[in-house]
């Protein structure tokens, strides 16, 4: 389909006007006559007489042709080809790396739609129409990429084919697929899931040495319905059916038994914590409670400082909880260890609020809402690289999280104070600190 970018330069066609008129204009010179008589030249009255005829067709049509060239030149024209779909009835499409997998669950549904018409086309960026033998043929057709995000592919699907082209697409359930935000789609679009075989797996998500000299292993487990972890306690000199310990340079290691090439290093160290504070003993009093409920669950080894003054924190620190009203040292970075976390209170504009704290990890099935009362208002102050953790039912962040270096810094815009929210209440706040 031809189109012009610049249409209105058309109006420079009207420029052939002027070598036709410059054709008219030119007016043929007349010619000598040779007589032989003086008499035939007595005194008669002028007459002259104008033709305007083009004598030179050939000039002026190639004069006209380079101004129409020209014109249409200028109005850019650009050849936009359309998307063939070869007058199929609809498409089908699949995803391009368990291409066998697919068909093997909707082959019934596949061939019908075939019989009637449909073209095959692969899930991805081109949408390339494909043949069904071949595609099963292609035992090389390995792709290792990052898992195709379906809802942008759908997107994308919309601007490129014709309106009320009937698509029936075929893909997996897994959530990998559905992480990029939802948009609305124009699409007369019958959608069919499945369930892949190889969709539940379990791995070692860490491991760390307990105070009583066990290892303490989290494992996670993924299926279909979703992702849960599991504690188990590795003794001295106890096995377990699940799970291997080994040694790798002088170290610890855990790994799955039908997977000891895939190890997780065993952390024995001992997590050191400091909660300053200088004005917010009450507050401090919770946290350190709920600190001390997560050392005796867990069984980590643990050591918890607590200090009003600066110059008494400790260095080396993993987390410093920085619970004052005061600003920030630029120097308690130091007193950390290699990617060391600084949790700390923002101070500013207070405002009364009736919303709750929202977080996807504790309260994505609103089982328990925390109530919030009180928070500060970000203003000028909100940090554009910061990354939202909890927020309020409006949407405002109730803790960010800024990365800078290897110090991570969390931003907590309330207080450990009922007057302020009912987290210190909650059942979930130790395991919310850590």
């Amino acid at each position: 389909m031809l189109q012009l970018i610049n249409p209105l330069w058309l109006w420079a066609t009207a420029g052939i006007l002027v070598p036709i008129v410059i054709h008219l204009w030119h007016i043929k010179t007349g010619k000598t006559l040779k007589i032989g008589s003086l008499t035939l030249l007595g005194e008669s009255a002028r007459q002259s007489a104008r033709s305007f005829r083009i004598t030179n067709w050939p000039l002026l049509l190639l004069r006209c042709l380079l101004l129409l060239l020209l014109a249409f030149l200028l109005t850019e024209p650009l050849w936009q080809k359309p998307i063939k779909i070869n007058q199929a009835k609809g498409w089908i499409l699949v995803e391009k790396e368990p291409v066998k997998e697919v068909y093997q669950h909707f082959k019934s549904k596949i061939d019908s739609l075939l019989k009637r018409g449909y073209e095959l086309h692969l899930l991805d960026t081109s949408f390339k129409a494909v043949k069904l033998a071949e595609v099963l043929k292609d035992t090389a057709r390995q792709f290792k990429q990052k898992p195709a995000a379906y809802w942008p592919l759908l997107k994308l699907l919309e601007q490129k084919l014709p309106q009320k082209t009937k698509v029936y697409l075929f893909t997996s359930n897994q959530l990998q697929h559905f992480q990029s935000k939802k948009t609305l789609l124009n699409l007369n679009l019958n959608w069919q899931t499945y369930t892949p075989e190889d969709s539940a797996s379990t791995w070692v998500q860490s491991a760390f040495l307990t105070s009583a000299d066990g290892i303490r292993v989290i494992t996670g487990n993924s299926k279909p319905a979703g992702t849960s972890f599991s504690t188990i306690n590795l003794q001295p000199g106890r096995g377990n059916s699940l799970l291997e310990v080994a040694f790798e340079a002088g170290k610890p290691v855990v790994s799955l038994k039908n997977n000891p090439q895939k190890t997780v290093l065993v952390d024995t160290s001992t997590l050191k914590i400091t909660v300053f504070q200088n004005q917010f003993a009450a507050d401090a009093n919770y946290l350190e409670a709920a600190l001390q409920a997560v050392k005796k669950f867990s069984g980590r080894k643990i050591k918890i400082v607590s200090s009003s003054n600066f110059s008494q924190i400790p260095a080396k620190q993993d987390w410093i909880f920085w619970l004052s009203g005061q600003t920030l040292p630029k120097t308690l970075a130091t007193k950390l260890n290699a990617a060391g976390t600084i949790f700390q209170y923002e101070n500013g504009k207070a405002q009364a609020v009736s919303s709750w704290i929202g977080n996807h990890e504790f309260t994505g099935n609103r089982t328990e809402q925390i109530s919030l009362y009180q928070h500060f208002l970000l203003g000028k102050r909100s940090m554009a690289n910061a990354e939202t953790v909890w927020q309020d039912g409006f949407g405002n962040p109730v803790l960010s999280l800024q990365e800078a270096g290897n110090t991570s810094y969390y931003h907590f815009y309330s207080r450990f104070d009922p007057a302020w929210n009912d987290l210190v209440w909650s059942s979930n706040f130790p395991k919310m600190m850590l």
